[in-house]
């Protein structure tokens, strides 16, 4: 028996990769319900335009419910955070508590 110098055949299945979800970008600067269904939290960018720290609340549930990520806004600075992966999942919908002196922009999907 003779041996082949032929390499082996590999075959890859390509799938094109798409996005799981859309990303939904929602503007804030009051106090209330970003997302009334479940979903990620994929990022936010928010300013603080008062000399005092404010703080950002989200929450999983509406007002009361469970606090899912809690920010601290600089006196007159700003803050930029982009999450990666699968995001910061809330089950019910999003609320946010916004002092009056930020405002920014959540992204949700």
């Amino acid at each position: 028996m003779g041996v082949s110098n032929l390499a082996p055949v590999i075959i890859i299945n390509y799938k094109e990769l798409n996005m799981a979800t859309n990303i939904k970008a929602s503007f804030v600067s009051a106090t209330g319900t970003v997302d009334s269904s479940s979903g990620r939290i994929r990022g936010y960018s928010f300013v603080n335009n008062s000399t005092a720290i404010k703080e950002l609340i989200l929450r999983d549930g509406g007002a009361s419910g469970d606090t899912i990520l809690k920010v601290q806004l600089n006196s007159g600075g700003s803050s930029d955070q982009y999450i990666e992966d699968a995001g910061i999942r809330y089950e019910t919908n999003l609320h946010i508590t916004v002092p009056t002196s930020a405002a920014g922009t959540i992204f949700t999907g």
